[in-house]
């Protein structure tokens, strides 16, 4: 079971997370063919057009940035 939902606010996990993609909000669920929830994808909007496919790894649960 995929651990975000569309319309969950996200940020991405890592040192090397240019400034520009750090928070986002999920716009699409890939569920692991398999059903390995590590490998489910998300599709991130970040803003200014900047939309990326990441894995639930690499992403944990955020606020809104007001």
């Amino acid at each position: 079971m995929p651990k975000f939902k569309v319309g969950d606010y996200v940020e991405r996990i890592g040192s090397l997370v240019p400034e520009y993609m750090q928070s986002g909000v999920v716009t699409r669920v890939i569920p692991n063919d398999q059903g390995l929830d590590l490998f489910n994808e998300y599709e991130v909007n970040f803003g200014n057009q900047v939309v990326a496919i990441l894995y639930e790894s690499q992403l944990q649960a955020t606020k809104p940035n007001p």
